[in-house]
């Protein structure tokens, strides 16, 4: 059963949401003043007036509310197969309602499943991944999902797309968290996705009015309900400044784990999770650290390191070594690497970098396209 509140109470909350310059404070105010929203949206201005909200924004609400039909709104919700879910009703996500300003109605389509002992995981990251942020994904997230965790993350290319392709592949359920409404879903590259989510048992959800299209300043509001709804966020790669970073410090905020995937200090993808594990959050080197989290033990042979290498090559000496694991960490994340470079972080003799170098390259184990070295 969805509904704990009356159908008049339910109709208010998406009245109300269909005006965005009253948020979740604004309606916290009228909450606290009137009886319930029903009252609330019914009311005249002198009323208004004495919740504290500002008066330009009450005045505005007057003259739209005359135009705005609910009867209409309804109906295009249900020619879009879009369900509406309030903070009153029943099945209204548990951990989202924990969270400092909750959004008061949330849009969505597909199946939201919000019972108590649902476990999930947010997998948020850069949205230029290296191989080795798909490595991590590819390798880590099926056996997350073996473990009946859902996971969240925001539609966005990059590491937010693998995360729920992964997912999908796995016959996992995934919710994509929209900064847009659901009729305008962004980036348009990933509506095929966002079809394959729901047709598949998982849910695509806003807060935000079907039509809203997909403003910068709504991402770091979709970005507090990523970490709202999990329990933990896991880091995948991310510029120190980012979206994945703001979504790491709500999941803070909230009071949720954050974990992160350390990776090269060389990398400026990697800048976000080595400054996270800094600041304390939970460092990822193997499977079994995700699954503590969930209090799940890893009964998996194999526990995942993310670490794992694989064998190197007959490597003549420590040099050898040297450069051939700088060549390798540049082509994990899908870069390359110039002589000058290894050079200026080996302190190596350039004499000897470069008499390597051609050997790895007559063994076929590097090649040199012009712009830098990368394994063959």
């Amino acid at each position: 059963m969805i509904n704990s509140i009356n159908s008049k109470e339910r109709d208010a909350y998406l009245s109300f949401n269909n005006f965005q310059k009253i948020g979740p404070m604004g309606l916290r105010k009228l909450e606290n003043y009137f009886s319930d929203l029903a009252t609330a949206w019914q009311a005249k201005i002198t009323d208004l007036i004495k919740t504290g909200l500002p008066l330009n924004v009450i005045e505005e609400f007057i003259v739209w509310r005359k135009s705005f039909s609910l009867e209409k709104s309804k109906e295009e919700l249900t020619a879009k197969n879009i369900k509406f879910i309030s903070i009153k009703d029943n099945n209204y996500p548990p951990l989202l309602k924990e969270i400092s300003a909750a959004p008061p109605l949330l849009y969505y389509q597909g199946a939201l499943h919000t019972t108590t002992d649902t476990k999930r995981l947010a997998v948020v990251g850069s949205r230029q991944h290296s191989a080795y942020a798909e490595k991590i994904i590819t390798e880590l997230l099926p056996n997350i999902i073996k473990q009946n965790i859902e996971i969240v993350s925001g539609l966005a290319l990059g590491v937010d797309s693998l995360a729920h392709q992964t997912t999908l592949k796995s016959q996992g359920i995934t919710l994509a968290v929209l900064g847009s409404g659901l009729n305008n879903i962004y980036p348009r590259e990933n509506l095929k996705l966002a079809e394959n989510i729901i047709n598949s048992g998982g849910v695509i959800i806003s807060e935000f009015p079907p039509d809203t299209p997909p403003y910068k300043t709504n991402f770091p509001r979709r970005n507090r309900l990523i970490s709202g709804l999990t329990e933990a966020t896991l880091v995948i790669e991310a510029k120190r400044k980012s979206g994945a970073l703001i979504t790491a410090t709500y999941a803070l905020e909230q009071n949720r784990e954050v974990l992160a995937v350390p990776g090269s200090i060389f990398s400026e993808f990697s800048a976000g999770p080595n400054h996270l594990i800094k600041e304390g959050a939970r460092p990822v080197s193997e499977l079994s650290d995700i699954l503590q989290v969930f209090n799940i033990e890893n009964q998996n042979d194999n526990n995942k390191k993310l670490t794992t290498k694989k064998e190197l090559p007959d490597l003549n000496d420590s040099s050898e070594k040297i450069i051939y694991q700088l060549i390798k960490q540049a082509t994990e994340r899908t870069e390359k690497i110039s002589a000058d470079e290894i050079n200026k972080i080996s302190k190596l003799d350039t004499t000897i970098i470069n008499s390597k170098l051609s050997i790895l390259e007559l063994r076929e184990i590097i090649i040199n396209d012009g712009f830098g070295y990368s394994l063959k």
